[in-house]
């Protein structure tokens, strides 16, 4: 019965066009933006990019090599203010190697009209801030 639901809703669905309906006539580009990385090279954020409008829900998306494959996401407002703060594990196929990530943080929109997202690790040896990304972001 189910599987008749679902073939049924499946054939009165709007069909969406193939990509090459979509882009017919129009130029396209396949350019990515560059992914703002961290001075150790260690996390690369690609998205956002620097300046975005952002709304919660906001995807954080990238590549990291840290320790244990994991970070810390923190979304501060104009006043440094932490609006929301997350820690972050992702998959990597060995250790030392670089893992993909997509995180989506949650929360309410600060007073503020900009802020930062910053993603990045504490060192094991002393709780110091490192392998930092800092990218400046505009609040919808």
């Amino acid at each position: 019965m189910i599987g008749l639901v679902l073939i049924l809703a499946w054939k009165q669905a709007p069909k969406e066009p193939s990509f090459a309906e979509a882009t017919e006539g129009k130029a396209t580009t396949t350019e990515a933006a560059e992914p703002v990385v961290s001075q150790s090279g260690n996390i690369k954020v690609s998205q956002p990019q620097s300046n975005s409008l952002v709304a919660s829900p906001l995807l954080v998306k990238g590549q990291a090599r840290t320790f244990e494959a994991t970070f810390q996401m923190a979304l501060k407002d104009a006043d440094g203010k932490e609006v929301v703060k997350k820690t972050v594990t992702y998959g990597a196929p060995e250790g030392g190697e670089f893992g993909d990530f997509g995180e989506l943080l949650l929360f309410d929109t600060p007073k503020t009209d900009k802020g930062t997202l910053e993603v990045f690790t504490f060192s094991a040896k002393d709780g110091a801030v490192q392998n930092l990304v800092s990218i400046p972001v505009k609040f919808k």
